[in-house]
């Protein structure tokens, strides 16, 4: 029955009141739908991405879970299963399921790349090459991450003849994924010793990409002629972006590691700037002026246990400079100053000029080696006091078989423990060897 005492009470509640409580709680009830949606919306992204089957409890039918559930089936197993499936109708079963999972993920999510390069490994391992060059070549359009479909289309370019292809999706590969050296290199190595794709390297290592002196330094073994990578050297000299010092160092090294002695002391050479060229004697550097390039065909001044290597200037000449090595009060262990020669058969002249004071049972010593062999001169021992400058000199014949390059090098001349207990410091400046006149014949 209608109590008209609770209708007027109702019809004098303000209807502004009403209002503000409404809207308050309205706005209220929609930020919880809110937060929920896009925490459930969250968390369940996050779960599609590390465990696609709870995702799918949450989210049935979640495209990225679909996706990442199939490619965890498919890629997980055995590569070459997957290369050369098995001929079953399990098999069969098998890759019309994923098919299924991957097609349903599609249509939700039409330009999911993952997804096409998933379909794409599906058409392979069905053996419908058409199909896998469609949709691999559609993953990677959608997305250079994809690395399985850029990578596929690196070596399917490369299969065609497709070189400034080739070169893109090299490209792209080793941008994304630069730990993938092993799987480019080969490729862009073939490229690089075929007449009609190494313009398309040229072009690509011209633009100094961030993956070019891992490459440069891989380039030894992806090719078959160890003159390739000077002919890319010599393409990129003259660009805005020259070959770098140790892009250089690195292949001279490599052609001294393959015995190529002579063809590495040329490359050196090539590169070198014309004021250095021009100085450039049977010994390099000899008066220690400019920096050591890194180059074994220059100083190299490893630092070692008691004993500081450097080169400073010289006291008494200005802006001279000269080796310094400064031992201090404990056993002297290092691996000695060396440069890297290349000698042609004949006798020769070391000399130059040094002073100090080293104390202690042997003294320092400079000697030429065959490379990897024995030596053949030697110079005095440096031992005492030398409170002046004082010249040295000895004499060398490298032998016409068997010493194509030499090691030139200052050590200690210790033979034991015992005889590591050195102090004191010395100077070397001015070296330098001179070819001498052949003997005549009686």
């Amino acid at each position: 029955m209608h109590n008209p005492r609770f209708s007027r009470l109702d019809d004098q509640t303000p209807r502004g009141v009403r209002s503000n409580w409404l809207r308050p709680a309205s706005f209220a009830i929609l930020g919880l739908v809110l937060v929920w949606l896009i925490v459930s919306r969250s968390f369940v992204a996050y779960l599609a991405a590390t465990a696609p089957e709870a995702a799918l409890l949450l989210r049935p039918g979640d495209p990225t879970a679909l996706v990442v559930l199939a490619d965890q089936e498919f890629n997980a197993s055995d590569k070459d299963k997957r290369e050369k499936p098995e001929k079953s109708s399990a098999a069969a079963r098998s890759l019309s399921r994923l098919q299924e999972l991957v097609e349903t993920a599609l249509a939700a999510d039409p330009l999911n790349a993952r997804a096409y390069r998933l379909l794409g490994q599906l058409a392979e391992a069905e053996g419908d090459a058409s199909r896998t060059a469609k949709l691999m070549q559609t993953a990677a359009r959608l997305s250079l991450n994809e690395t399985i479909a850029v990578e596929w289309m690196m070596r399917k370019s490369f299969a065609n003849e497709d070189y400034p292809a080739t070169a893109f999706y090299a490209d792209a590969l080793l941008r994304t994924r630069p730990q993938l050296m092993d799987y480019a290199s080969p490729i862009l190595g073939r490229m690089a010793e075929n007449k009609d794709a190494k313009r398309e390297i040229e072009k690509l290592l011209a633009a100094n990409p961030p993956w070019r002196s891992r490459f440069l330094a891989a380039l030894g073994n992806a090719i078959a002629d160890a003159r390739t990578p000077l002919q890319l050297f010599l393409a990129l000299k003259d660009t805005s972006t020259p070959p770098a010092p140790a892009d250089l160092h690195a292949y001279v090294a490599f052609l001294i590691q393959h015995k190529l002695y002579e063809f590495a002391y040329y490359v050196w050479l090539e590169f070198l700037p014309p004021e250095q060229l021009e100085s450039a004697g049977f010994l390099f550097n000899g008066g220690f002026e400019s920096t050591p390039s890194g180059s074994p065909f220059d100083w190299k001044l490893p630092q070692g246990k008691g004993v500081i290597v450097d080169i400073a200037r010289r006291p008494e000449a200005g802006d001279n400079r000269a080796l310094l090595l400064e031992f201090g009060q404990e056993r002297v262990d290092f691996q000695g100053v060396t440069q890297t020669t290349v000698l042609p058969p004949g006798a020769y002249r070391f000399k130059g000029y040094f002073k100090g004071e080293i104390i202690g049972p042997r003294g320092m010593q400079w000697s030429i080696s065959c490379l990897g062999g024995a030596s053949i001169g030697a110079s005095q021992m440096f031992l005492g006091t030398y409170p002046v400058w004082r010249n040295f000199a000895f004499d060398l014949v490298v032998p016409s078989a068997g010493c194509r390059a030499q090691s030139a090098k200052l050590a200690l001349a210790a033979r034991s423990a015992s005889e590591q207990m050195v102090s004191g410091s010395i100077w070397f400046d001015e070296l330098s060897i001179s070819a001498q006149p052949a003997e005549p014949r009686k």
